[in-house]
């Protein structure tokens, strides 16, 4: 018996060994966001998965300038866009003043001029470098997708134009500098200028307060300006901003033992800036589960094996005559046996599969009897057509009562009284085959604690 065992031992640690070895790929299950009026979420595949797997998490008719996007409460990322233009901050107070005028006349001349130059750049500005439309398409678009197009389409359109006209040599540009020089050349030299018409010191301090006025006004419309523009370069900063963090896909590991859910919220944006006073929707997953594989699976049940008990003592005495030898015991030969056994086919998961195919192949079992725990052992093959429920067929060896003499229906001996003497018997070990069902405790252990 110890020989059986050792070699059954050897057998299921090569087994493990071996299966160990074997790499598989893991499983790989995906979940997809649709974008709407109505946001949902797509899953594929089985919701329990067998070990670990790939998680992936795509995005359908999503558009980052209207709507930002948080998975499981993380913030996808925002992809930084090419730097915008440089800011006019401070070019009032850099400007040197190079020109030089000939009179009062001529300065407000000047000043005149570069109002009417930044009224155009202003309407031009307003007209034709606003993205507002952009920010406007948000609110009607369904899928979100759809006015994406459009939307690049402007934004490309404003950034092209704005890098041309605010370039190194570009039209707006000229207007701001030329502008931002004659207000320094006229603030230089108002205290200097006199005027060509009447030189009187009447008119001359007249046409100067005159003059330093329009200053003022010119320096209020070029601040106004800048500032417009430097508004429309930041618009156009967010919304490149924006464009570039268009949702991607995204993989995941995850590793056995584990409940997934994944979970997509939708916060509508202001001009592409958050507002916790605008919606937000959130839409949840199903939930996976990655199951840990069983490798061993230990089971308890009732066995039978193909040869009846077997007892012997003597039969009725009849007058005259001794008693013949008889069988006592002639029981069918049931047992209740723990069952280990390998799935070195693959592993076994606790998923709602109930039948497997794979299972039907015989895999090493090795057990113990309840009856006679010490005095014998089984071996076999068993398969698993039935999650939970485990049949076996295989040969036991166990310790049994054997007849020596005399034989079943002879005559008995007498002892030295006279009397009859029973017959003589020895404990031996015998092999028969035999066939098991068992229940799984280790599967039913895990389904309960699944179930709760």
């Amino acid at each position: 018996m110890r020989t059986v065992i050792g070699f059954m031992a050897s057998a299921a640690l090569m087994l493990l060994t071996s299966t160990s070895a074997a790499e598989r790929s893991p499983e790989r299950r995906i979940v997809t966001f649709h974008d709407g009026s109505v946001p949902r979420i797509e899953v594929s595949g089985d919701r329990f998965v067998h070990g670990e797997f790939e998680l992936e998490i795509h995005f359908l008719n999503t558009n980052p300038l209207c709507f930002s996007y948080t998975v499981d409460g993380k913030s996808i990322a925002e992809s930084k866009a090419r730097p915008a233009l440089p800011a006019w901050d401070d070019m009032i107070s850099a400007a040197e003043g190079t020109q030089r005028f000939k009179s009062l006349q001529e300065a407000q001349a000047a000043i005149d001029a570069r109002l009417q130059d930044l009224g155009t750049l202003s309407m031009e500005a307003s007209n034709e470098a606003s993205i507002d439309q952009v920010w406007a398409a948000c609110l009607w678009a369904d899928p979100p997708s759809r006015v994406m197009p459009l939307q690049h389409k402007r934004i490309t359109e404003v950034d092209g134009m704005m890098r041309t006209r605010l370039g190194a040599d570009g039209a707006w540009t000229r207007i701001l500098v030329g502008t931002l020089d004659t207000l320094a050349s006229v603030r230089k030299q108002i205290d200097t200028l006199r005027s060509a018409v009447e030189d009187t010191p009447e008119r001359t301090q007249t046409e100067r307060r005159r003059l330093g006025q329009s200053a003022i006004s010119l320096e209020r419309y070029v601040t106004a300006t800048l500032a417009l523009v430097n508004r429309l370069q930041e618009d156009l900063q967010r919304a490149q901003t924006r464009l570039a963090s268009t949702p991607a896909s995204t993989t995941r590991r995850i590793a056995t033992n584990r409940e997934v859910v994944v979970e997509v919220q939708r916060n509508r944006l202001d001009r592409g800036q958050p507002d916790a006073a605008l919606d937000t929707v959130t839409v949840t997953s199903e939930a996976y589960e990655s199951l840990p594989p069983i490798l061993f699976d230990v089971g308890i049940g009732p066995s039978l094996t193909f040869k009846n008990t077997e007892g012997y003592g003597l039969g009725q005495k009849l007058s005259g005559q001794p008693p013949n030898v008889k069988r006592t015991e002639d029981s069918a030969n049931v047992d209740v046996v723990v069952a280990m056994s390998m799935y070195v086919w693959g592993y076994r998961y606790l998923d709602d599969g109930i039948f497997d195919a794979k299972q039907l192949l015989p895999r090493p079992m090795i057990g113990l009897s309840m009856d006679q725990p010490f005095s014998s052992i089984y071996v076999g093959g068993q398969i698993d057509p039935i999650q939970f429920l485990d049949i076996t067929v295989g040969a036991r060896a166990y310790s049994t009562t054997h007849l020596i003499a005399p034989a079943e229906g002879q005559v008995a001996y007498m002892d030295e009284n006279g009397d009859p003497a029973q017959p003589i018997t020895r404990e031996g070990v015998t092999t028969q085959l035999f066939i098991s069902l068992t229940a799984s405790t280790d599967l039913f252990q895990r389904w309960i604690q699944r179930s709760f």
